[in-house]
């Protein structure tokens, strides 16, 4: 295993160029001189909301509020729910190979980070399908990317985030909250410093840091660890590939959805799935998919054309489903599910 240090002055001046952060996991993933398990730190300088690949902006963001208060939006080509992140996050993940089990593993990618938060008093837990809550707010959420036989998953510990603005910036589907129990972004969040030791409470992120590493290298010797500077060039790549989807401004928006319906249900264990779709004259003429669902490279299009002209009948659809090939694309959700998500007037979001 491999530790990208991301800390020196040059680093740090190159991640305060806008997208260069979200491109980080495609450049570790796909740069040939990587071919091992990677672990790397990353925390924003500025505050920012970062959407998961397949979300609709305009349904999970308040985009006044955000534009008012200069806070950046940006996507990530990895799956998983809208995040609010600021200086008062701190951000790991790890890069490693596929052998057939590890990938969304997001459990064992997660332990080191729980770990080290029971050393330092947080009663931390894993709950549903990709969080770390305490107390049952939630103060971590992670996402995965997968290209070829590689994959990246990490997640964000919030430790001093500005709650009330991540409340205020993020407007996610009240079929989220409804299935957490809970009624607002702000009730089911948490910073986790005021549950650290008292030992622990003034740590640096430094030190948090520190902590992470003797964890994720079973070592105390922080000089041991096989450590791996970016070069000149490797910024180039990382900014080339910043300089395509991730700076522009219809990858990181999307097109704004003007259908008549909008039908959204959270799913146990996959995540909220999203359906904006037309009907006339008893005929589907077009459909959109959305979610936080973590399958980032699935295919949602072949999905919306597959449903498109069809009857708007149970039977219909569910035949459509069947042949989109759903697990490879969304993940562990029936053909009847969707159907039923479409036709169901229960399922109907309000924004």
């Amino acid at each position: 295993m491999l530790f990208v240090d991301l800390s020196d002055p040059i680093s740090q001046q190159h991640l305060r160029k806008p997208g260069v952060g979200g491109s980080l996991s495609t450049f570790f993933i796909t740069a040939d001189q990587f071919t091992d398990t990677i672990f790397h730190f990353s925390r924003p300088f500025e505050a920012s909301v970062v959407l998961g690949v397949n979300q609709d902006a305009y349904s999970e963001v308040n985009l006044d509020y955000i534009k008012q208060q200069h806070i950046h939006l940006s996507r990530r080509a990895a799956g998983g729910g809208a995040v609010y992140v600021d200086h008062g996050n701190l951000t790991y993940a790890f890069v490693d190979n596929d052998d057939g089990t590890d990938y969304l593993n997001f459990k064992k990618y997660a332990t080191p980070a729980i770990n080290v938060l029971h050393q330092m008093g947080v009663n931390a837990e894993m709950t549903g399908r990709n969080d770390l809550t305490v107390d049952g707010k939630k103060f971590s959420g992670m996402s995965s990317l997968k290209i070829g036989n590689r994959f990246s998953c990490g997640g964000t510990l919030m430790i001093d985030v500005d709650l009330d603005r991540a409340a205020k910036a993020l407007t996610p589907p009240k079929t989220k909250l409804k299935s957490k129990g809970v009624k607002s972004v702000h009730s089911r969040v948490t910073n986790i410093r005021q549950y650290f030791l008292p030992k622990y409470r003034d740590i640096t992120f430094a030190g948090i840091k520190e902590l992470m590493l003797k964890e994720v290298f079973s070592t105390d010797d922080l000089a041991s660890i096989p450590t791996y500077k970016m070069t000149a060039s490797d910024w180039q790549e990382v900014e080339k590939i910043a300089s395509g989807k991730f700076n522009d401004p219809d990858f990181i928006m999307g097109t704004k959805r003007d259908d008549d319906f909008f039908h959204g249900e959270h799913f146990d264990g996959l995540g909220t799935i999203e359906i904006s779709f037309s009907v006339n004259d008893g005929i589907i003429t077009h459909a959109r998919i959305f979610g936080n669902f973590n399958k980032a490279n699935g295919d949602l299009h072949a999905i919306e054309d597959q449903i498109t002209g069809v009857p708007f009948r149970e039977d219909s659809l569910v035949e459509a489903f069947r042949i989109s090939h759903l697990s490879d694309n969304i993940g562990q959700i029936s053909p009847q599910q969707m159907a039923e998500l479409m036709l169901d007037k229960q399922f109907r979001e309000v924004n």
